[in-house]
C-alpha cells in the first residue's frame, strides 16, 4: 500500500519540478510542505508521492 521513504522523496522532488505543483501554505508558511497539491489531478503530493500504484499512487502526468 505504501512505497518507501525513498521513493517517497524522490517522488516529491520530481513533483516540486513540474509546471503542476502548487503549495499556497508556504507563501504564508516557507517550511510547511504538507499542503502542496498537483494542479492536474488535485490531490495533496504529500499523500499521493506514498501511495503504491494499485492504490492511485501514481503521476496523472507519467513522471514517476
Amino acid at each position: 500500500m505504501f512505497v518507501n521513504k525513498k521513493t517517497k522523496l524522490e517522488r516529491l522532488s520530481i513533483c516540486k519540478s513540474c509546471n503542476m505543483y502548487r503549495n499556497f501554505l508556504m507563501l504564508k508558511y516557507p517550511k510547511i510542505d504538507t499542503g502542496a497539491r498537483c494542479a492536474k489531478c488535485k490531490c495533496f503530493l504529500d499523500a499521493k508521492t506514498s501511495l503504491t500504484k494499485e492504490f492511485f499512487g501514481k503521476c496523472p502526468l507519467n513522471k514517476w
